[in-house]
């Protein structure tokens, strides 16, 4: 009897100690910089959300540009909504949500490109620039490949060496608006 609670005992003792160890490695690895991790890392901001890509507020926009290879639009903020052109292009591209969704896009992984990926950045399937009423750049993203998670999607900003992922939801709306058949 005694040797049975002694060998659960050492059990217990294992399992504990493999557990402070695996904590101790993990501490370890977080406070590595990115570049001990092939350039990957996770950007937050002190809320511990994942980094915003811009800060600017959907309201202050008033031209989204669409432009893939092929084709371009051009979204102009008007007194009765969003009025394209050319016209007849991006039916039901609702650009107000998209705007919405877009002003709040964040990115948690970042990595850095890896020679011979093009990572469908080169050229990007999609390019969507949006400007306020001045004509100020208020955003600038190149959308590239699907990300081998499926889940997300490779993006660059301008003047950015690093290839960022966002979730792919973000840029589903624009990418069929433009993958439509011309009218």
């Amino acid at each position: 009897m005694n040797v049975a609670r002694g060998g659960r005992l050492f059990i217990w003792l294992l399992l504990l100690a493999a557990g402070v160890a695996l904590s101790a490695w993990q501490w370890h690895e977080a406070a590595e910089s990115p570049a001990h991790h092939g350039g990957h890392t996770h950007l937050h901001d002190d809320s511990g959300k994942p980094a915003r890509l811009y800060a600017w507020d959907a309201s202050r926009a008033a031209q989204v540009t669409l432009a893939t290879p092929a084709d371009a639009v051009s979204l102009t903020r008007g007194p009765q909504g969003w009025d394209a052109s050319p016209r007849g292009r991006a039916a039901g591209f609702d650009t107000a949500d998209f705007l919405a969704l877009l002003s709040q896009a964040r990115s948690d992984r970042v990595l850095a490109p890896q020679a011979g990926e093009t990572y469908g950045l080169n050229p990007p399937q999609l390019r969507i620039e949006v400007r306020d009423a001045d004509g100020a750049r208020l955003a600038r993203i190149d959308v590239g490949a699907l990300a081998p998670d499926g889940l997300g999607r490779y993006v660059q900003l301008p003047d950015e060496a690093q290839i960022r992922i966002i979730p792919d939801y973000q840029t589903r709306a624009p990418l069929a608006a433009m993958h439509q058949e011309n009218p």
